[in-house]
């Protein structure tokens, strides 16, 4: 039997690191570490399930893919991180196309269920072609990672414009929203609800063009392909629809409207419609707290801006837009003023 040596610092830092980037469970790392004592950890770390020597090098050189590396790809920098996956951008090896490329957060590789989403997603971006979403290119695994290429848009974030203090006029965030409501017909023209509509899933581009980047929490059909039972809340909690709010199932474009005209709102007023101290409570407010137009007349805007966001926000989602169609064609009229 191999006698116990000290792990040798750089390996300490180095399974530390794994741990903080998600490719290994806080909870076995004190077993790892024990086995490094006798067989070293990479040999520990290449015996685990689904491991080899090959993965424990590539993750050694590319720092946990802090410094990200794939085959066939030139990768060039970080574009975001969000509560899944981490976006970057990338030219192809084979014709120096500029792509984005989303890599699904190693801790949630071994979730079957966020790959089955992560796959979807891929699935969907590659079967929609519609002008204010991004195109899907590929998907792929590689050495336990799953990757999808996407198209590359040039721009930011409503939610990073938000941050950065960006003042929205009524007749720029109304031209969003136009462009979102035309995604969104698309995707309910597949059978599709997004069901995290939010400014940081939707792209503003140098040119104005409006794009959708993620969805991860689409689904076409039944909640059930991909995992939602009634009774669950996916989505994020500022911009749930009520009915979405309470775990309800069925639901359809109503609910992605709803998501939009609190989109809206916080372009226009530059804060949320509700504010709450967590997720709990906001989702209450969601619920049973009605919408305060004070911010909105005291800022002047028009009627028809008003008529927008309380229609699209309404509690009862049978006096909301009927689909994203609708919403476009009263949005266009008024633009067209």
């Amino acid at each position: 039997m191999p006698a116990d040596h000290p792990v040798p610092r750089e390996d300490m830092e180095f399974l530390a690191l794994l741990v903080h980037r998600g490719w290994v469970p806080r909870a076995d790392a004190e077993e790892l570490l024990a086995s490094a004592k006798s067989a070293g950890l990479d040999a520990a770390l290449a015996a685990r399930e689904d491991w080899d020597a090959k993965r424990v090098q590539w993750l050694r050189r590319t720092e946990g893919m802090r410094n990200a590396e794939l085959p066939g790809y030139q990768v060039e920098r970080l574009l975001g991180k969000g509560a899944t996956a981490e976006v970057w951008a990338a030219r192809r090896s084979k014709d120096l196309k500029r792509v984005a490329l989303k890599i699904l957060d190693p801790a949630l590789a071994c979730d079957p269920l966020a790959v089955r989403r992560f796959v979807a997603e891929a699935k969907m971006l590659q079967q929609l072609d519609a002008p204010n979403i991004a195109r899907g290119y590929r998907a792929f695994r590689f050495l336990g990672t799953y990757v999808m290429e996407l198209e590359l848009v040039a721009g930011s974030t409503l939610e990073e414009l938000l941050e950065q203090g960006e003042a929205f006029g009524e007749d720029e965030a109304l031209a969003v929203v136009l462009q979102v409501a035309h995604a969104l017909e698309a995707l309910r023209a597949q059978g599709v609800v997004h069901r995290d509509l939010k400014p940081g899933n939707i792209m503003l581009a140098g040119d104005g063009t409006v794009k959708l980047i993620d969805l991860g929490f689409a689904a076409g059909g039944s909640d059930a392909d991909v995992g939602q039972e009634e009774g669950t809340t996916l989505g994020t909690p500022a911009y749930l629809a009520p009915e979405q709010a309470r775990g309800a199932g069925g639901l359809d474009a109503r609910a992605d409207i709803y998501s939009l005209g609190v989109t809206l709102y916080q372009l226009v007023v530059g804060r949320l419609p509700f504010e709450a101290d967590d997720d709990q409570e906001m989702v209450r407010k969601q619920v049973l707290e009605s919408l305060k137009g004070s911010a909105l007349k005291d800022r002047g805007f028009s009627p028809a801006l008003h008529y927008f966001i309380e229609k699209m926000m309404a509690k009862d989602r049978n006096v909301r837009y009927a689909n994203a169609a609708e919403l476009a064609a009263d949005v266009e009229a008024r633009l067209l003023r």
